[in-house]
Parts: C-alpha cells; sequence; structure tokens
C-alpha cells in the first residue's frame, strides 16, 4: 500500500516547486513509515512508504528507502511493488545485480530497468506499480502488473506530465481541472465501468494492468508488454499430479505474501477460497517457521441475529487446525449504509462493493492488532470457479456418454430439465465465445455473427439511465459483457480467460487496494498471482471444476493441508440477508434521502422519477435491479465530492 507520484516538465523546463509535496500530501495515509521526494531539472518524484521489513533488516528485501537514485547521473526510480521472484531475476541480472547483501524490491526493479529498458517488466513477477525517468535519455517509463495488483494513473498535458497511485494526488496539483468524465460514469451505472483505461475525472488515465508507458521528446504511448500465452499446455496422466502442481503453486504465491517483518492477517470466511489461504499460510508458517511473518491471525464476520449468514462452523475449523488466532468481527449491525455518511467513498471513485461497512471494520481490526498485511481470496472464484465447465470440450473431442451424463447430473442439480443445461451450459457458450476468428471455421464465421448480434445485452441496463448515457457508452463501443477479447483456443478457456482478465474485477482490486490503504494495512491476494492465472488457462479446463464438484482441483490439492472435515464442506455463504434488511428496512430513510432530490437526475445522468419508482416497487416486495446499488453509491460519492 505504498504510493508513488511524479511529475515531469517538457522543454526542459524546471519543476514548480510543492508539486510533488502536494501530491505526496493528497496520499498522507499510504506513508506511516515516511515518505522521500527527489528533484533535478525538468522531473521530480515522490514515494510514501509503509515498509514490511521494518525492524527486520535489508533481509526482508521490501524496504530501502525511495526514490532509488542511479549512480552517475542514472535513472532513477519510485514504486509500489512487491517483487516474487527476486532470486530468478538476481540471477538473471548476473553481474547487473545491485551492490551489497539483499537488495530491495526498488533496486531489483531498477536494476531490470538498467539491463533491459522498457522491456523490464515482462521479467518481473509480483503486484507492482512503478515509474523510472531516465536522466540520460531524458524518458520517463511506467509499468503496471498483469494481474492490476497496483494502480497508477496519469495526465498529460502541453509541457507537463504527471502520474501517481490515487487520482486525488494528480487533482491536488495546482492548474489540474476537477471535471467529471461521463462517459465513465454511464459505465459504472451500466455495472459495465467502461474502459480499463478511464478513470472518473476528465484528462486523467489509468495505465491498464500487464500495460507500460513511455513519455518522451516525441510524444507518449502505451502499450501490452504481456499476455496469456493461447499455446501454453500443461497435462499430466493423474488428477493428484495436477493437484500437487497446484498445491505447489499456490504455496509459492502465499509464502510470497507472507514475506513480511509485521503482523499478517487473513479475512477468512466458510468459503474455499479464503479458507485455501489461511489453511496454507497455516501449513507454512507451522513447517517454515523461521521465513513467516512475526504473527498470522485470521478475521471472521459473527453473526448473531442472521445466524444463516454466519460461517464461523467451518472457518474455526481452518484456523484452529494450525492454531491461527481469530477475531469475531461483529457484522449484523455493519449492515450497507449503516452510520451514513461514515464509511464514505475515496475521491477517486464511488464505492463498488455493497458490504463496504463490512470491510472496513475488519481492516480497522486488523490495524488495531498490528497486522500490517491483509490476505483476501478475492480471485478465487475466477481462478478456479466461476461455474465453468467444459461440455464443449467433450463434445469435441467425442466423450459423449460423458457428456450426456454430466449435463443430466447438471440439470437434476439444478432443479432444471436437461434441455436447460444443454441450452445454458454447452450451446450458450459455443454461440458466445465461439473460438478466436482466425481460426474459426469458415461455415462457423456466419453463425456466431448472427448470434452475437441478436442476442440480447449480457448486462441489463437499468431503466433510469439516461438516454444519453446510454448513447456515450454507444460512442465509445463499451462492450456491455465486460468480457475482455483473447485468443485462447478452446470455448472453456476463453470463457476462463474471461473472468480471471475481467475489466469488472481488474477494477475490484484497485478498490480494495485503495480501501486497505485508508486503514494503513496493505492488500494481498494469493489468488491474484500470476503463476496460479497461467496454470488454471494451461491445464484441461475439466479438471479445475466437474458437474457437482465445482472447485474440484482446489479441493483435492487441501488434501493434508485444510482440516479434513472443513475441506470437505467449505462453503461461501453470501450475506444477502444483511442487504435485504437494509434494503426495505433498516437503511430505508438513507436510500430516499439518497434518491430524493438526486444529483445525478439534476446532472441528466438518470431519471429521478424512474430511480424511484423502482424503489417503490422494491419496497411492495418486488425484485431489485442488479445495478440499483452503483446508482445509490454513486449519489453519496456526488453529495461528498461532486
Amino acid at each position: 500500500m505504498s504510493g508513488i507520484c511524479g511529475v515531469v516538465m517538457g522543454g526542459g523546463s524546471a519543476v514548480e516547486p510543492g508539486v510533488v509535496a502536494a501530491m505526496v500530501g493528497a496520499a498522507s495515509h499510504r506513508g506511516p513509515d515516511g515518505t522521500g521526494e527527489w528533484s533535478e531539472g525538468s522531473a521530480a518524484l515522490g514515494q510514501l512508504a509503509l515498509d514490511l521489513s521494518a525492524g527486520a533488516g535489508a533481509s526482508a528485501g521490501s524496504g530501502a528507502r525511495q526514490p532509488v537514485v542511479g549512480p552517475g547521473g542514472g535513472p532513477v526510480l519510485v514504486a509500489d511493488a512487491r517483487v516474487d521472484n527476486r532470486d530468478e531475476l538476481l540471477a538473471a541480472l548476473g553481474t547487473d545485480r545491485p551492490a551489497g547483501g539483499a537488495p530491495s524490491d526498488g533496486e531489483l526493479l531498477l536494476a531490470a530497468y538498467r539491463r533491459w529498458g522498457i522491456g523490464c517488466a515482462a521479467h518481473v513477477l509480483g503486484d507492482f506499480a512503478f515509474a523510472v525517468w531516465d536522466r540520460s535519455r531524458q524518458r520517463l517509463f511506467c509499468a503496471r502488473d498483469p494481474m492490476g495488483m497496483r494502480a497508477l494513473y496519469y495526465r498529460v498535458e502541453p509541457g507537463r506530465v504527471l502520474f501517481a497511485t490515487e487520482v486525488k494526488q494528480i487533482l491536488a496539483v495546482p492548474g489540474v481541472p476537477c471535471q467529471i468524465f461521463e462517459p465513465a460514469v454511464a459505465g459504472y451505472l451500466a455495472g459495465a465501468f467502461g474502459r480499463l483505461e478511464w478513470s472518473f475525472y476528465e484528462g486523467i488515465d489509468q495505465l491498464p494492468p500487464a500495460h507500460a508507458l513511455v513519455v518522451e521528446a516525441g510524444g507518449h504511448r502505451t502499450w501490452r508488454y504481456w499476455d496469456a500465452d493461447p499455446g501454453e499446455r500443461i497435462e499430466y496422466a493423474a488428477e493428484d499430479d495436477y493437484a500437487a502442481h497446484f498445491l505447489e503453486l499456490f504455496k509459492a504465491a502465499v509464502r510470497s505474501r507472507l514475506r513480511s517483518a509485521r503482523p499478517v492477517g487473513v479475512s477468512l470466511s466458510g468459503g474455499l477460497d479464503s479458507g485455501s489461504i489461511a489453511a496454507t499460510a497455516g501449513w507454512l508458517m507451522h513447517h517454515e517457521p523461521d521465513h513467516g511473518p512475526p504473527a498470522l491471525r485470521a478475521y471472521s464476520y459473527a453473526f448473531q441475529e442472521l445466524a444463516a449468514c454466519d460461517e464461523r462452523y467451518i472457518s474455526d475449523r481452518i484456523a484452529g487446525h494450525w492454531q491461527i488466532p481469530v477475531t469475531a468481527v461483529p457484522a449484523d449491525d455493519a449492515w450497507p449504509l449503516v452510520d451514513y455518511p461514515e464509511h464514505g467513498p475515496d475521491r477517486d471513485a464511488p464505492h463498488l462493493f455493497v458490504y463496504q461497512a463490512r470491510i472496513e471494520r475488519t481492516l480497522a481490526a486488523a490495524r488495531a492488532d498490528g497486522v500490517a498485511t491483509l490476505l483476501s481470496g478475492d480471485r478465487g472464484d475466477l481462478v478456479a470457479g466461476e461455474y465453468i465447465y467444459d461440455y464443449p470440450g467433450l463434445l469435441r473431442s467425442g466423450r459423449w456418454p460423458t457428456l450426456a451424463r454430466e449435463l443430466r447430473w447438471l440439470g437434476a442439480l439444478r432443479g432444471r430439465s436437461t434441455l436447460w443445461a444443454v441450452r445454458n451450459y454447452l450451446l450458450g457458450p459455443t454461440l458466445r465465445f465461439g473460438f478466436p476468428e482466425n481460426r474459426t471455421p469458415r461455415l462457423q464465421r456466419p453463425i456466431l455473427r448472427a448470434y452475437r448480434a441478436l442476442r440480447p445485452p449480457r448486462r441489463m441496463l437499468p431503466p433510469w439511465l439516461a438516454p444519453e448515457m446510454k448513447a456515450s457508452l454507444d460512442d465509445f463501443a463499451v462492450d456491455l459483457s465486460g468480457r475482455p477479447g483473447s485468443s485462447m483456443v478452446g470455448i472453456a478457456r476463453r470463457q476462463r480467460y474471461a473472468v480471471i482478465f475481467t475489466p469488472v474485477h481488474m477494477r475490484w482490486v484497485v478498490h480494495s487496494e485503495r480501501t486497505a490503504a485508508r486503514f494503513g494495512v496493505a492488500f494481498a491476494d494469493p489468488w491474484s498471482d500470476l503463476r496460479l492465472a497461467r496454470f488454471a488457462l494451461a491445464i484441461p479446463q475439466r479438471v479445475l471444476n466437474r458437474t457437482g464438484e465445482d472447485k474440484r482441483l482446489t479441493r483435492r490439492a487441501m488434501r493434508g493441508v485444510m482440516e479434513e472435515s472443513a475441506r470437505q464442506s467449505a462453503r461461501k455463504i453470501p450475506p444477502t440477508p444483511l442487504w435485504e434488511l437494509a434494503l426495505r428496512d433498516r437503511a430505508r430513510d438513507t436510500i430516499l434521502d439518497l434518491i430524493e432530490g438526486s444529483r445525478a437526475a439534476d446532472r441528466g445522468w438518470i431519471d429521478g422519477a424512474g430511480l424511484r419508482s423502482h424503489y417503490r416497487e422494491i419496497e411492495a416486495g418486488g425484485r431489485e435491479h442488479p445495478y440499483f446499488w452503483y446508482t445509490l453509491a454513486l449519489e453519496w460519492w456526488l453529495r461528498l465530492h461532486g
């Protein structure tokens, strides 16, 4: 949760005094362990530090002060980063490795830039956003990790370039206008969130994940430096071999995020995703005590009134097996919009999570315990679950008896017919995802194009969204499906790629990181490790999930790591009753306050009467529109920051 910022002037102009100080001050919560600034001529850089190696000496590897300044007029770097392939990088750098003992992550990144130049990011594994000012070339280079775990925003003006971890840092610079970017608002209200390069402010762009930025005398450009290899395949004869390989990678992912001289916490539910993290962390702490943090704690939501939402009957067994202390976070009175306007949205963007109050309670408890990093299983469903069954693969490979049996089972499990299963899990994915256009058989292409043209939008637009806002999405050709393009071969692989790299989730992890940073806590998700994503895309998709055995591979890999009864019964229980209680009772007055005299309606973004009518339907027992929350959250944001 460190932060970075900087400014580069064009034409050799000197940086105005106080610019970086203003940017640092706008995100001071990101620098509990101090700040650093560097300035020379036309460039100035700043960094805010959370040093996870504090108290452990240089061996922890994350810490040395930044900016990191290269000798003899060399490049200067600032980074918000955790480098996970330190040993591999050091070996690859050879004689170019930093001098001294164990270099900091920042020193490693600077050495990588000196060795590989603007191609350096492809050699780095971990969560990172960093910027390099190359003094000899008068060039600014920035890069962001492929899984989008660290944010980076920038603004290019005539004669000046600004960059920062948070939008508010750029807005703090004198002369930067604060103008809301309406297409981003339209994408947010439509549940698609627009393009990944959009922020909510005119003229401030986000560098997309797996992208790099160069700014030099001839202008600026961005490019994608990494994408999944569609030809990568991992095939074993036995399922246990897949499970062993997965467990090896998962231990590496958790181990990397336990690299801390300060206590680490786990947000632990009764689901398999966070349960696997806690169990693996406990296993590592038991078997590798010299390489982990000084303490490990778990945080679980405690429901008394809404007892059906309580998952501690599973999570306590997971934690107890490895003697991980558990803090119960009271959740019955942490309904959405509780204590409004507390738990308010950040200036950067409206809230994404309806259960923000619960999340903030967990972070507050972790901070009180001295926890510096909180682990979460946000991407577990996407990497290893999401009900992606490879029925099209079974069809293409001629395994028809198996296909028929599994489709019958699926229909029975869901209380539906076999025809329903065929339509939704065989024909639907085949027509929606098809094949890469350049590999689609000629006769199939018109069928796929006709289906894509005629199928209804996968995202149902709110009826109260103003026509002008809908038109802005069309103008920018926003794909309302939220599905990234892919050259993956195989329908199930294309589905897996789409959910792992969905733009919506790329924004969710930024929101999670920014929320945690406000509490002085670093956010980390082992399921967002690039090694796991590559593995999940390379193996046969039927290994990950089977009909009636969702997350089959994860559950199999956790044998001997997770407490056995919990391994078999682990399941996530959505806290939907908490939202329903708020929606129709406890938060009713707040909701009415938000939708009466709507500022979004005043700006012409929504139809206020239509929004009020929808809420009356909800109060009468009608079904809530899936994006109703986003409109409420936007109103909240506008009242605080609009």
